[in-house]
């Protein structure tokens, strides 16, 4: 071992001896904080709902027979299930003993204990493991990390009661066993920078805090092999970038985020020297307030890359993230506003200082959205995500563009994507993920085999597909080897907000650079979206351009031929045989297609000549067990080397079916049009009623501000600073 190895490892198992002699509980629940909830358990009305609701949950629990089944079903299936509800009412169990001092929930855990004491030494693989990180308890060991992690807790609030015989029998058929089957058979799994191997790490290092193993903890922080290649450290370094963005998506930050904070929390109350919380410029409460921009101003959490839509901040993990950060980084009185929506704090001393702030705050701030940027990668250097945001929290419009990095497992192939939301509802959609989580009949709860075939395709998204085949050819072990790069981005002006990023990666000889644009305008009902995807090519291609549009159709503008008594589907694989081709069009000179949903209209206007093809299309083909969201979409399908789509999506009108009241369910942006496009520039125009005559002009290569151009063409010059600019 070199002198440097030497010192490194020395000091590795030097400072777990800070908390050799310890008190217990002393993870999430301390002992100071159960003096300060007993004296103020029924001071704080929002504390005193949740432990009220708990101790009621639990004490018609506790009179019912324990039930610790013999593992066999898959996610929503009865001994799943089982075995997450024991783990849950042992976790309050600890708490409630803690707090009233009542013996009946340390029987109950210990009682739970015992059967689980007789049952683990002797389980095998699970029998519905079916993927290479199989459980034991669980048919994935993501479920039983989270079992560990909650049963080490209520094991911690009942340690001191129990004899030292008793805590011998637990320790040695249930804790140090599953700790070791983490951190040795599931080696790969523990060491993974991703959030299994997050829940992993936290699993066996709280255990390790518990039990008083040193090498537990040590191994949970940096890897199985001590060398950083795996652990928690490594994961806070290369899981975030420095701004917070978490590289799997908001969807999974929300998910993530919980181990984060509950082995956070413990390491704070037992070395406090690792100073966790402040680790890599706060970047922990970065990760909180990245996780909530991600959001919608519904509390949905925008499902870029696997998401189920259905998840909102009022999730769980949320909740326990958000009392901690109020605790932690300062009690941002914003926080309280979320707090209200969720309704219950977690029973922690954290989950006590919020509901006192709640109670004793006379004005709440709300949370504020705001149009904002996240770069991704531990570097900071791998793409990023842009929102733009516009108007109050009641009716917003957001924008998300999407130019990250893959994201590992949970990634899509889908660089430049962009989502667009107003009145409270997805307007241009992402699928998300294809799954019914917990739901046993839909294959076990897992991703159904349609979450490959068809939602991480690129089909599936609002980007560009070049000759019907995913980006990178839908091989992860490609697509995380590349990210687009960001070319503009530029919020300061609310009326005008623009962002563009550039791919030349995820098809070969292949260019494309998106430029994304939130107009307000006087004339306008609501802001609109401007979206222009420029493709450079060595050769000739089929270009295929969906918008996943969320509403009813109403009308188009040109004239196009329905499928009404057979459907085909648009394609064979990648995705396209999940769509079927309802109608095909073909126009003139642009086109529009409008769509309503829920009090307004939009319309899609697009400058394809007769050249392009417009395709309807529906997702649901392919679909013997009717899988998949039966959504319609439209497809701009163009064949050409070099080519520059031009579209904006406008809201517009009014429509209340209660009063029989529509006005203005046509589009105001009547035309788009590109009358100039080289490598170099690009120019749009944008006409339409009511005064609408714009131009707008783009410099594709040069982003300086300070950049005066001018170009010719036609008989017209145009001359603009900067990379971007929208002549009115």
């Amino acid at each position: 071992m070199t002198s440097i190895k030497k010192i490194t490892f020395l000091f590795l198992i030097i400072v777990p001896l800070l908390f050799a002699q310890k008190t217990h509980p002393n993870l999430l629940l301390t002992k100071s904080d159960v003096v300060k909830i007993k004296e103020s358990l029924n001071k704080y009305d929002l504390f005193t709902k949740s432990f009220n609701d708990a101790k009621k949950a639990l004490d018609e629990a506790l009179s019912k027979p324990i039930d610790v089944p013999y593992p066999k079903d898959a996610g929503g299936g009865y001994t799943h299930e089982k075995h997450k509800q024991n783990y849950n009412e042992m976790h309050i169990a600890g708490f409630m003993y803690q707090v009233t001092g009542d013996e009946k929930y340390a029987r109950f855990i210990k009682s739970m204990l015992d059967k689980y004491a007789d049952m683990y030494p002797g389980l095998k693989a699970h029998p519905e493991a079916k993927i290479e990180s199989g459980g034991r308890l669980f048919w994935q060991t993501l479920n039983e990390t989270v079992w560990l992690t909650h049963t080490i807790q209520a094991y911690d609030c009942i340690y001191d009661w129990l004899s030292s015989e008793e805590r011998a029998k637990y320790e040695k058929n249930i804790f140090i066993p599953m700790a070791r089957f983490f951190m040795i058979d599931c080696e790969e799994e523990f060491d993974r920078i991703h959030n299994h191997g997050t829940w992993t790490v936290t699993a066996v290092g709280m255990t390790g805090l518990v039990l008083g193993i040193d090498e537990y903890v040590q191994k949970a922080l940096y890897g199985s092999k001590l060398d950083k290649h795996g652990g928690f450290i490594p994961q806070l370094d290369q899981l975030f970038s420095p701004d917070g963005y978490y590289t799997e998506g908001g969807y999974y930050v929300r998910y993530a985020l919980w181990p984060f904070f509950i082995f956070a929390e413990a390491l704070a109350n037992n070395l406090t020297d690792l100073n966790i919380y402040d680790y890599r410029d706060q970047i922990i409460k970065k990760a909180f307030y990245s996780a909530l921009q991600m959001t919608y101003s519904n509390g949905a959490f925008m499902p870029i890359n696997d998401a189920l839509k259905e998840k909102t901040w009022l999730s769980p993990e949320i909740i326990l993230g958000l009392n901690f950060v109020y605790e932690r980084y300062g009690q941002d009185k914003q926080l309280l506003s979320l707090a209200r929506q969720h309704n219950r704090v977690s029973l922690t001393g954290a989950g006590l200082l919020v509901a006192k702030g709640f109670q004793e705050t006379e004005v709440i701030p709300d949370f504020e959205w705001k149009s904002v940027q996240y770069t991704d990668g531990g570097d900071g250097l791998q793409g990023g995500v842009g929102i733009f945001r516009h108007g109050n929290k009641d009716d917003m419009q957001t924008l998300l563009f999407k130019y990250t990095s893959h994201g590992l497992s949970h990634g899509h192939y889908d660089k430049l994507h962009f989502l667009f939301y107003d009145q409270g509802e997805e307007i241009i959609q992402d699928y998300g993920a294809a799954r019914f989580i917990n739901i046993e009949q839909k294959f076990g709860g897992r991703y159904l085999p349609e979450n490959k075939s068809y939602a991480l395709q690129t089909i599936a998204h609002n980007t560009l597909v070049v000759d019907e085949k995913s980006h990178f050819n839908g091989k992860q072990e490609v697509s995380e080897k590349y990210h687009p790069e960001k070319y503009l981005y530029d919020s300061s002006n609310p009326d005008f907000q623009y962002m563009s990023a550039v791919d030349k990666d995820a098809y070969p000889g292949v260019k494309m650079q998106r430029t994304m644009i939130l107009v307000n305008d006087k004339n306008l009902y609501r802001p609109v979206v401007i979206d222009v995807l420029k493709v450079l090519s060595e050769k000739e291609h089929q270009y295929d351009l969906p918008y996943y549009y969320m509403g009813h159709f109403i009308s188009s503008s040109f004239e196009y031929n329905p499928f009404t008594s057979e459907r085909n589907l648009l394609g064979k694989k990648n995705g396209y045989q999940h769509l079927w081709k309802e109608a095909e069009g073909i126009t003139k000179d642009g086109f529009i297609i409008t769509w309503w949903n829920k009090n307004r209209f939009y319309s899609l206007i697009n400058s394809a000549d007769s050249t392009a093809k417009i395709i309807f299309t529906r997702i649901g083909g392919s679909d013997p067990n009717f899988n998949l969201r039966n959504e319609p979409g439209i497809l701009i399908r163009k064949n050409a080397k070099d080519y520059t789509f031009a579209t904006v999506i406008e809201p517009h009108g009014v429509f209340n079916p209660t009063l029989e009241f529509t006005k203005d369910s046509y589009s105001t942006i009547q035309k788009v049009s590109v009358v100039y496009d080289s490598e170099e520039y690009t120019v749009v125009k944008i006409n339409g009623n009511k005064g609408i005559n714009w131009t707008l002009m783009l410099s594709n290569i040069n982003a300086d501000r300070n950049k005066e151009h001018e170009i010719e063409y036609g008989g017209i010059k145009y001359k603009w600073q900067g990379p971007i600019f929208l002549q009115k």
